[in-house]
């Protein structure tokens, strides 16, 4: 199989171990139980991330609501994700629609990348093997370039300075702070990209540093094992090239560059995770405060 992981095979293991719920539902975890800065802890049981609960059980449904009274609910997912599978109701959670990716937005980010390259490539069709075509013409080029920021590589960053990952996020931290009682949960469809984006940031802001960031975003990879294999067959199938390999196989899992491209716009930008959620999002100190206080043990 392809190397997906900055992060040693163990110690993702062992983040799995830590942060895994008792769901049926695939790469369902918490935060609860990781290592901030200062010694101290995320608190246990109180911020959730997993897949669509479309496809929760019963049990899943009954041990969120009794275990863990889930209070609020983030669903990162499209409309047209949304209403082709939506989410069960749990009595007392609140729900909320905070769709990330800005497909507007994205769509010009592609086109500009684009150029023309890709034969076959349209960004208006935007269907899995246009997305393919560019990301392997863009991925060769990153490639030749010694540039990990381009095609896929880019997504994350698109995702943070579009219109519409900017209000969700916003939003997202705001109810988040608020949260007086019980756990919160947030998930998109496979619960690692967009989903993964929000629990780096929860993290960020709580104090994590980035090897515990890139390692609790990576541990997606474990849950993703098998997608990840045909995916790679797939390609090579194709005759996509040796190197190109794990930054397209970041379609089926995660991908590091994805995501410190992601920090690295925010970096230049805002001076930081907390400075992009304070201007961009329009959070402000005592809301980040307020998390803290709320989500540290």
């Amino acid at each position: 199989m392809v190397e997906m992981n900055a992060t040693p095979l163990p110690e993702l293991e062992r983040h799995r171990a830590l942060t895994r719920l008792p769901l049926s539902l695939n790469n369902a975890r918490e935060l609860g139980g990781i290592v901030l800065r200062d010694g101290r802890r995320v608190k246990r049981g109180v911020l959730l991330r997993t897949t669509r609960l479309f496809d929760a059980t019963e049990e899943d449904l009954r041990t969120l609501r009794e275990t863990y009274r889930l209070s609020l609910i983030f669903d990162m997912r499209e409309k047209s994700e949304v209403e082709r599978r939506p989410d069960p109701e749990i009595p007392g959670a609140k729900w909320l629609h905070i769709p990330v990716i800005d497909f507007a937005f994205l769509r010009e980010q592609i086109r500009a990348q684009a150029d023309g390259k890709g034969e076959g490539f349209d960004p208006e069709r935007f269907d899995r093997e246009s997305i393919l075509l560019w990301m392997t013409e863009a991925a060769r080029e990153g490639y030749r370039l010694g540039r990990s920021d381009l095609g896929l590589g880019a997504a994350y960053a698109a995702y943070l300075a579009g219109a519409v990952g900017r209000k969700s996020i916003g939003l997202f931290f705001r109810e988040l702070a608020a949260n007086k009682s019980g756990s919160a949960l947030w998930h998109c469809h496979s619960g690692k990209d967009r989903t993964g984006i929000a629990a780096g940031l929860v993290l960020d802001v709580l104090g994590a540093d980035w090897d515990t960031i890139l390692r609790d975003y990576e541990t997606s990879n474990l849950f993703f094992r098998s997608d990840i294999e045909e995916f790679e067959q797939m390609l090579r199938r194709r005759g996509v090239e040796e190197e190109l390999l794990p930054p397209l196989c970041g379609f089926a899992g995660v991908n590091a560059p994805m995501l410190e491209n992601a920090w690295k716009y925010m970096e230049k930008e805002f001076g930081g995770a907390a400075g992009y959620l304070r201007e961009a999002c329009g959070v402000s100190n005592d809301e980040l405060d307020a998390l803290r206080a709320r989500y540290i043990e």
